[in-house]
């Protein structure tokens, strides 16, 4: 069910991800799909879940090929995009959280979960984690995902660290 509404996602945005859609794409009844997921909102949370533990689980992966494997992974031309449909479904939610405080909201969960990933990675270094998002993500990005001030601020103060 939730293969079905990625691919709604995909197709058709968050918002035109209906139950109709979802059961239209899974080859099934649509009255399954709220049986399963009483609202919207459930199957937004759970496909939203299921997205973070996928990137976090991506992330893993790319860093037991240790710290270079990872900076080139982040720094890419790409940036961070992990496979393919985790990206595309990514972008679908950051395009729905430019209008949805909740969906800004459950980006930067998803945002906080990454950075613990990506600091344990690097060895327990949160503001390097910090520092690396910022770069790979750019303004633009953290800005969709919510990210204070504040932590672009821990950002610059470690560049200016290592760099004066």
């Amino acid at each position: 069910m939730l293969d079905a509404f990625e691919e709604a996602i995909v197709r058709h945005g968050v918002q035109g991800a209906s139950f109709a859609r979802i059961a239209t794409l899974g080859g099934f009844h649509r009255s399954l799909v709220q049986h399963h997921f009483r609202t919207r909102e459930q199957l937004v949370e759970a496909c939203l879940e299921r997205l973070v533990e996928r990137y976090v689980d991506y992330l893993e992966r790319v860093a037991e090929g240790g710290p270079e494997a990872l900076l080139d992974w982040l720094l890419s031309p790409h940036g961070p995009a992990g496979p393919p449909r985790i990206a595309q479904v990514a972008d679908a939610y950051a395009a729905l959280a430019n209008a949805d405080a909740g969906a800004a909201a459950r980006l930067g969960d998803m945002y906080e979960r990454f950075i613990a990933a990506l600091s344990e990675a690097l060895g327990d270094r949160r503001e390097l984690a910090f520092l690396l998002v910022c770069v790979a993500f750019g303004r633009a990005g953290l800005e969709v995902l919510g990210i204070p001030e504040a932590a672009t601020g821990v950002a610059r103060e470690t560049a200016r660290r290592w760099t004066g």
